[in-house]
């Protein structure tokens, strides 16, 4: 698994948190994903605002890419509201994957009855 992190703003980035927070998201899929990127960018400048953007995208193995994105004041409030997002919708794939995984096909199901 790769963790890419890239960064667009003057404001420094817990990288160390970050790092911790993905990996134990993606842990505990049972497809390993391919790719993770971390990009933080400043909307406005300095002008000040809620204007750091944190986008996570996560690349699960045959399925479209999980994004997840939020704006906030700082980098790590960015960080924290737009990875608690990713979290759900990677419960939501994953148990979607386990719900689809539960049920035989409907050939396999055809086959048992001959």
């Amino acid at each position: 698994m790769k963790i890419r992190i890239e960064n667009d703003t003057q404001e420094r980035i817990p990288r160390q948190h970050v790092m911790t927070r993905m990996t134990q998201a993606l842990d505990r899929m049972e497809a390993s994903p391919v790719a993770a990127r971390v990009t933080f960018s400043d909307v406005n400048g300095p002008k000040g605002g809620a204007d750091i953007r944190c986008a996570l995208l996560v690349s699960l193995p045959g399925q479209p890419p999980i994004q997840a994105e939020r704006a906030q004041t700082t980098a790590r409030l960015a960080f924290d509201e737009s990875y608690a997002r990713l979290v759900r919708q990677l419960e939501h794939a994953r148990a979607r994957w386990q719900d689809v995984s539960r049920r035989p096909k409907k050939y396999f199901a055809a086959k048992r009855l001959l």
